[in-house]
């Protein structure tokens, strides 16, 4: 159509025009999708860390307590081998937590995840087939 103000020719139809904003319109909300989709995976991951951290840290911290309140106490009633070994789980907890962020990570990445399949389905065929030719 004509353009009587600017007295441009107007080479689309109204339905294309009107085509063309739908789809931008789509594909910007497709954008934010994705972004809003990562977003949630972000934090999720965030949570189960936090939330492995925070387990293991009171378990160190209730073994402490637990250690010093027994300090406090009579000599008949106190813990076998004065608390040592509760500590050293305690540490190893925390260790332990340190150890498996890699993993926890790893696994709630969806490449990561998809190269392990990859990977130890690859191990197993391997090993399938050395057991075959044994």
């Amino acid at each position: 159509g004509i353009n009587a103000e600017y007295g441009v020719v107007s080479t689309q139809s109204t339905g294309e025009k009107h085509y063309k904003a739908i789809e931008t319109a789509r594909e910007e909300l497709a954008k934010k999708m994705r972004v809003y989709k990562y977003q949630i995976r972000v934090a999720r991951t965030a949570v189960v860390v936090c939330t492995f951290f925070f387990v293991c840290y009171v378990a160190y911290e209730i073994a402490v307590l637990w250690v010093v309140l027994d300090d406090c106490r009579t000599p008949g009633q106190k813990l076998p081998g004065g608390g040592s070994s509760y500590i050293r789980a305690a540490h190893l907890s925390l260790y332990c937590n340190s150890a498996l962020n890699v993993c926890i990570y790893g696994m709630m990445h969806r490449t990561v995840r998809a190269s392990m399949t990859k990977l130890f389905s690859l191990c197993s065929r391997n090993s399938k087939s050395r057991n075959s030719s044994s």
